[in-house]
């Protein structure tokens, strides 16, 4: 299964981090691993496609910055580096 990984700005110097199981388009069995660091606390959430609809993986290819997986890395090791919320 190809893995990509890509971030997203919220605000200020902040982003979204996601490492995307899949492919480009509406992959069936694609699903996301999401890093969010809006909240006192990063969370760290499993985003799975939906069955026949555009959504999860297809928008992240969509909207979000193509990224390496070093700085994939470095996002999911700072936000693990201390308290963390799995969702």
């Amino acid at each position: 299964m190809e893995v990509a990984y890509f971030k997203k700005h919220q605000r200020g110097k902040t982003y979204h981090y996601y490492k995307v199981f899949g492919g480009k388009g509406n992959t069936i069995n694609g699903y996301q691993e999401v890093i969010n660091f809006l909240n006192a606390l990063p969370i760290i959430s499993i985003e799975h496609n939906q069955l026949d609809e555009a959504t999860g993986t297809w928008c992240t290819y969509e909207t979000c910055i193509p990224i390496t997986k070093e700085e994939y890395q470095l996002a999911f090791d700072i936000a693990v580096s201390d308290e963390f919320c799995i969702k």
